[in-house]
């Protein structure tokens, strides 16, 4: 037991015990400190195997990881070096505010017209820069199958002939072909441009195929080639004009049903005349 000689130094010793704990609790609340962090991580869908010329889209997710909430972030995404985006849409959204533990995302299509590794930057970063994170998605893009076109052109009865006069409808045939390929085709589809001096009757497909057009222009529905696989189609068109030179060329391309890119064409020159007196 404490003995004290006089009650002010009992009161001193009391206020000693009182203000010790009260100083320690002060230096505890200086050291607390709050933390202000995120993470950012991206997806590729459908797969991270991607034929080229087929749109992909990326995901990104930014999280707060912290234990204040953050305002103003911006998540964005950027194609790399052979990779475009599909659409207009922009490429980054503003988070006015992000509370702890929640997630955002961000997703665009994107798409590569070159074979090889490609990448897609994610990131996002809190406008007053005190949190910021970043990472890249990878996506292999492969070569396309091999396409081959032939197209020739005959008369009404299917026979080669030509030589054709105005009023007169013929037949261009075309062949698509994945030859020698090794692995299916995306979705594609052949566009028609017809020179001035020709007009759109009407065009079919085998295999379900079927083609639509107006005037000067003519487009197949999608299909799909096998390895060695084979697609005919049959445009007929008739003779409005004679070219100066009695000449004249058709042009068909093989685009992807998506994204619209060109991988292979194919033109035919018809010679064509003035009906006979």
């Amino acid at each position: 037991m404490f003995r004290f000689r006089s009650p002010a130094a009992a009161a001193l010793a009391l206020a000693a015990l009182v203000l010790v704990p009260n100083l320690a609790q002060a230096e505890d609340a200086d050291n607390d400190c709050h933390r202000l962090d995120m993470e950012v991580r991206c997806v590729v869908s459908p797969s991270k195997i991607v034929l080229v010329g087929d749109p992909f889209e990326v995901t990104a997710t930014v999280r707060n990881t912290g234990d204040l909430a953050l305002s103003n972030v911006t998540l964005a995404l950027r194609g790399h070096e052979g990779v475009t985006q599909v659409g207009s849409e922009d490429l980054s959204i503003q988070i006015e505010r992000l509370e702890p533990a929640e997630e955002r995302t961000l997703t665009r299509r994107f798409v590569s017209d070159e074979p090889g590794e490609r990448r897609v930057s994610a990131s996002a970063r809190e406008e007053r820069g005190w949190a910021a994170a970043g990472c890249y998605c990878g996506v292999l893009i492969k070569g396309l199958p091999a396409i081959q076109l032939e197209m020739i052109d005959l008369d009404i009865e299917r026979k080669p002939k030509g030589i054709f006069e105005i009023g007169e409808d013929f037949i261009y045939v075309l062949t698509v072909e994945n030859d020698v390929g090794t692995a299916l085709t995306p979705d594609l589809k052949v566009v028609w441009q017809l020179p001035d001096c020709l007009e759109f009757v009407q065009g079919t497909g085998d295999r379900g195929a079927t083609i639509s057009g107006s005037g000067k222009a003519a487009e197949s529905s999608s299909f799909v080639l096998r390895p060695n696989q084979k697609q005919n189609f049959e445009l007929t068109v008739k003779v409005v004009s004679v070219p100066p030179r009695n000449l004249t060329q058709t042009r068909a391309s093989i685009l992807t049903s998506q994204g619209g890119l060109e991988l292979a064409t194919e033109t035919e020159s018809t010679t064509l005349k003035a009906r006979a007196n």
